[in-house]
């Protein structure tokens, strides 16, 4: 991300320039979306469902189904013999579930002393699943401090 800065037309802020990183905290960037992706990929389908796992306001549930829909990250599925019609994750939408493994990870090291956490089982091998970011050149972990941005494909 470019640390470098540019007026905006009202030229009394200052706003970095885009790239792919902003495209993909946009997709994201309200209260809501990532709960809502979260609990779908939990089960939740039906917008009942939805409501109840995620207890936003009902209008503000219904605008970010419809948010998340238009960017491709949920797609309606229609009602089916025994069963309601709601949403689903596309492969976009999968995608951005290992987004929430990693900050599941986060929360686990660094969330309130007292919350429960959660166990994922990697239903492969059946052993607990601990997500890591990993270099996939080499293959080793990547931590804090070990990488920089190179500025010649960042648009900076």
């Amino acid at each position: 991300m470019s640390n470098e800065m540019k007026p905006t037309v009202a030229g009394l802020k200052n706003k970095p320039d885009r790239d792919s990183l902003a495209v993909a905290l946009d997709a994201i960037n309200d209260r809501w979306s990532l709960h809502i992706v979260r609990a779908v990929a939990f089960g939740a389908s039906r917008y009942t469902d939805i409501l109840r796992a995620v207890g936003a306001p009902r209008d503000v549930l219904a605008s970010r189904l419809r948010k998340l829909t238009e960017s491709g990250i949920l797609q309606p599925h229609a009602p089916e013999r025994g069963r309601m019609g709601g949403y689903e994750l596309t492969q976009k939408g999968r995608d951005l579930g290992q987004v929430i493994l990693v900050l599941k990870r986060w929360g686990d090291i660094h969330g309130e002393e007292g919350v429960p956490t959660v166990d994922f089982i990697h239903d492969v091998c059946g052993e607990v699943f601990v997500a890591e970011v990993c270099c996939q050149a080499c293959g080793q972990p990547i931590q804090s401090g070990e990488f920089s941005v190179d500025h010649a494909t960042a648009g900076c």
